[in-house]
Protein backbone atom coordinates (compact mmCIF):
# COMPACT_ATOMS: atom_id res chain seq x y z
CA UNK A 1 0.00 0.00 0.00
CA UNK A 2 1.60 3.19 -1.20
CA UNK A 3 2.95 4.60 -4.42
CA UNK A 4 5.83 6.42 -6.06
CA UNK A 5 7.42 7.35 -2.73
CA UNK A 6 8.22 4.77 -0.09
CA UNK A 7 6.09 2.17 -1.84
CA UNK A 8 8.41 2.13 -4.85
CA UNK A 9 11.45 1.93 -2.54
CA UNK A 10 10.01 -1.15 -0.83
CA UNK A 11 9.28 -2.68 -4.24
CA UNK A 12 12.88 -2.04 -5.30
CA UNK A 13 14.12 -3.79 -2.15
CA UNK A 14 11.96 -6.79 -3.04
CA UNK A 15 13.37 -6.81 -6.56
CA UNK A 16 16.91 -6.90 -5.16
CA UNK A 17 15.99 -9.76 -2.84
CA UNK A 18 14.60 -11.72 -5.79
CA UNK A 19 17.81 -11.24 -7.77
CA UNK A 20 19.62 -13.23 -5.07
CA UNK A 21 16.87 -15.68 -4.19
CA UNK A 22 13.33 -15.60 -5.54
CA UNK A 23 11.21 -15.04 -2.44
CA UNK A 24 8.39 -12.73 -3.44
CA UNK A 25 6.06 -11.86 -6.30
CA UNK A 26 4.78 -8.29 -6.32
CA UNK A 27 1.10 -8.35 -7.28
CA UNK A 28 0.72 -4.57 -7.38
CA UNK A 29 -0.19 -1.51 -5.36
CA UNK A 30 -3.23 -0.33 -3.47
CA UNK A 31 -3.33 3.43 -3.95
CA UNK A 32 -6.03 6.06 -3.45
CA UNK A 33 -4.90 8.41 -6.22
CA UNK A 34 -2.99 6.61 -8.96
CA UNK A 35 -4.60 4.60 -11.76
CA UNK A 36 -1.59 3.97 -14.00
CA UNK A 37 1.01 1.29 -13.13
CA UNK A 38 3.83 2.24 -10.77
CA UNK A 39 7.21 0.97 -11.99
CA UNK A 40 5.32 -1.53 -14.16
CA UNK A 41 3.24 -2.88 -11.25
CA UNK A 42 -0.55 -2.50 -11.59
CA UNK A 43 -2.86 -0.54 -9.31
CA UNK A 44 -5.11 -3.17 -7.75
CA UNK A 45 -7.55 -0.76 -6.12
CA UNK A 46 -7.82 1.84 -3.39
CA UNK A 47 -6.63 1.46 0.18
CA UNK A 48 -9.92 0.33 1.66
CA UNK A 49 -11.10 -2.54 3.81
CA UNK A 50 -13.18 -3.80 0.89
CA UNK A 51 -10.13 -4.06 -1.38
CA UNK A 52 -8.05 -5.68 1.35
CA UNK A 53 -10.72 -8.35 1.85
CA UNK A 54 -10.16 -9.53 -1.74
CA UNK A 55 -6.68 -10.72 -0.77
CA UNK A 56 -6.57 -11.28 2.96
CA UNK A 57 -7.91 -14.83 2.95
CA UNK A 58 -5.15 -16.04 0.60
CA UNK A 59 -2.42 -17.56 2.81
CA UNK A 60 0.23 -16.69 0.22
CA UNK A 61 -0.59 -12.98 0.01
CA UNK A 62 1.04 -10.41 2.30
CA UNK A 63 0.76 -6.65 2.56
CA UNK A 64 3.18 -3.79 3.16
CA UNK A 65 1.98 -0.41 4.41
CA UNK A 66 4.32 2.26 3.05
CA UNK A 67 2.43 5.42 4.02
CA UNK A 68 4.28 6.15 7.26
CA UNK A 69 6.68 9.08 6.92
CA UNK A 70 7.52 12.46 8.43
CA UNK A 71 4.57 13.98 6.53
CA UNK A 72 2.15 11.09 7.01
CA UNK A 73 2.53 10.78 10.77
CA UNK A 74 0.13 9.94 13.61
CA UNK A 75 -2.68 11.88 11.92
CA UNK A 76 -2.78 9.22 9.18
CA UNK A 77 -2.28 6.13 11.33
CA UNK A 78 -6.04 5.57 11.53
CA UNK A 79 -6.01 4.57 7.86
CA UNK A 80 -3.84 1.56 8.65
CA UNK A 81 -5.75 0.65 11.79
CA UNK A 82 -9.11 0.88 10.01
CA UNK A 83 -8.02 -1.88 7.61
CA UNK A 84 -7.89 -4.36 10.53
CA UNK A 85 -5.18 -6.49 8.91
CA UNK A 86 -3.53 -8.91 11.36
CA UNK A 87 0.13 -8.13 11.99
CA UNK A 88 1.19 -11.54 10.67
CA UNK A 89 -0.24 -10.67 7.24
CA UNK A 90 2.38 -7.95 6.71
CA UNK A 91 5.61 -8.83 4.92
CA UNK A 92 9.06 -8.02 6.30
CA UNK A 93 11.73 -7.49 3.66
CA UNK A 94 15.47 -7.24 4.31
CA UNK A 95 17.84 -6.16 1.57
CA UNK A 96 20.57 -8.72 0.76
CA UNK A 97 23.32 -6.21 1.61
CA UNK A 98 21.97 -5.45 5.09
CA UNK A 99 23.85 -6.94 8.05
CA UNK A 100 21.45 -8.04 10.77
CA UNK A 101 22.66 -9.69 13.97
CA UNK A 102 21.24 -13.16 14.54
CA UNK A 103 20.14 -12.02 18.01
CA UNK A 104 18.08 -9.11 16.67
CA UNK A 105 14.29 -9.50 16.81
CA UNK A 106 12.32 -8.10 13.89
CA UNK A 107 8.55 -7.71 13.68
CA UNK A 108 6.00 -7.52 10.87
CA UNK A 109 5.79 -4.95 8.09
CA UNK A 110 9.45 -3.95 8.36
CA UNK A 111 11.66 -2.89 5.45
CA UNK A 112 15.43 -2.87 6.02
CA UNK A 113 17.14 -1.30 3.04
CA UNK A 114 20.64 -1.51 1.50
CA UNK A 115 23.77 -1.55 3.69
CA UNK A 116 21.91 -1.13 6.99
CA UNK A 117 23.68 -2.54 10.06
CA UNK A 118 21.53 -3.90 12.90
CA UNK A 119 23.47 -4.75 16.05
CA UNK A 120 23.05 -7.54 18.59
CA UNK A 121 19.89 -7.73 20.72
CA UNK A 122 18.14 -4.97 18.80
CA UNK A 123 14.34 -5.11 18.89
CA UNK A 124 12.51 -3.79 15.82
CA UNK A 125 8.74 -3.83 16.22
CA UNK A 126 6.07 -3.53 13.49
CA UNK A 127 5.60 -1.20 10.51
CA UNK A 128 9.08 0.31 10.50
CA UNK A 129 11.21 1.50 7.59
CA UNK A 130 14.98 1.68 7.97
CA UNK A 131 16.62 3.41 5.04
CA UNK A 132 19.98 2.75 3.45
CA UNK A 133 23.31 2.81 5.30
CA UNK A 134 21.79 3.41 8.72
CA UNK A 135 23.39 1.91 11.82
CA UNK A 136 21.42 0.65 14.81
CA UNK A 137 23.51 0.08 17.91
CA UNK A 138 23.21 -2.96 20.13
CA UNK A 139 20.19 -3.31 22.43
CA UNK A 140 18.28 -0.46 20.79
CA UNK A 141 14.49 -0.73 20.70
CA UNK A 142 12.49 0.63 17.76
CA UNK A 143 8.78 0.71 18.53
CA UNK A 144 5.84 0.49 16.12
CA UNK A 145 5.66 2.99 13.23
CA UNK A 146 9.07 4.53 13.92
CA UNK A 147 11.12 5.61 10.91
CA UNK A 148 14.87 5.78 10.30
CA UNK A 149 16.02 7.81 7.31
CA UNK A 150 19.21 7.06 5.40
CA UNK A 151 22.61 7.26 7.10
CA UNK A 152 21.14 7.74 10.58
CA UNK A 153 23.30 6.47 13.42
CA UNK A 154 21.42 5.16 16.47
CA UNK A 155 23.34 4.78 19.70
CA UNK A 156 23.29 1.60 21.77
CA UNK A 157 20.32 0.96 24.08
CA UNK A 158 18.33 3.85 22.64
CA UNK A 159 14.52 3.64 22.66
CA UNK A 160 12.84 5.03 19.56
CA UNK A 161 9.26 5.36 20.70
CA UNK A 162 6.07 4.88 18.68
CA UNK A 163 6.14 6.82 15.43
CA UNK A 164 9.39 8.66 16.15
CA UNK A 165 11.26 9.87 13.06
CA UNK A 166 15.04 10.14 12.66
CA UNK A 167 16.13 12.27 9.71
CA UNK A 168 18.93 11.76 7.23
CA UNK A 169 22.46 11.76 8.70
CA UNK A 170 21.32 12.36 12.26
CA UNK A 171 23.25 10.83 15.17
CA UNK A 172 22.10 9.93 18.67
CA UNK A 173 24.03 9.16 21.82
CA UNK A 174 23.35 5.86 23.59
CA UNK A 175 20.91 5.23 26.47
CA UNK A 176 18.32 7.90 25.62
CA UNK A 177 14.72 7.92 24.47
CA UNK A 178 13.24 9.64 21.44
CA UNK A 179 9.60 10.30 22.33
CA UNK A 180 6.58 9.09 20.40
CA UNK A 181 5.88 10.89 17.11
CA UNK A 182 8.87 13.15 17.69
CA UNK A 183 10.87 14.32 14.66
CA UNK A 184 14.66 14.64 14.63
CA UNK A 185 15.80 16.76 11.71
CA UNK A 186 18.45 15.80 9.19
CA UNK A 187 22.03 16.12 10.38
CA UNK A 188 21.03 16.64 14.01
CA UNK A 189 23.14 15.40 16.92
CA UNK A 190 21.02 14.22 19.86
CA UNK A 191 22.76 13.99 23.24
CA UNK A 192 19.73 13.82 25.54
CA UNK A 193 16.23 12.36 25.47
CA UNK A 194 13.55 13.98 23.31
CA UNK A 195 10.00 14.51 24.57
CA UNK A 196 6.90 13.13 22.85
CA UNK A 197 5.80 15.08 19.72
CA UNK A 198 8.85 17.38 19.80
CA UNK A 199 10.56 18.69 16.66
CA UNK A 200 14.32 18.78 17.23
CA UNK A 201 17.10 20.09 14.97
CA UNK A 202 20.74 21.11 15.21
CA UNK A 203 24.00 20.17 16.93
CA UNK A 204 23.34 19.72 19.75
CA UNK A 205 19.64 19.14 19.13
CA UNK A 206 17.18 21.79 20.27
CA UNK A 207 13.38 21.85 20.24
CA UNK A 208 11.85 24.12 17.60
CA UNK A 209 8.23 23.01 17.64
CA UNK A 210 5.69 20.22 17.94
CA UNK A 211 4.25 17.58 15.63
CA UNK A 212 0.79 17.74 17.21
Amino acid sequence: MGGMGNGSVVASTVEDINMVNKEWEILGFLNDFETEPINSYPILGKITKEEVEKFISDPDVYFFYALISVKLNHKFLSKLLDLEIPDEKFATVIHPTAVVSKSARIGHGVCIQPFVSVGPNVVINNHIQIFGQSLIGHNAILKNYSYVANNACIGASLVLDEGAYLGTNCTTIENIRIGKWAVVGMGSVIIKSVEDYAKVVGNPGRVIGSTK
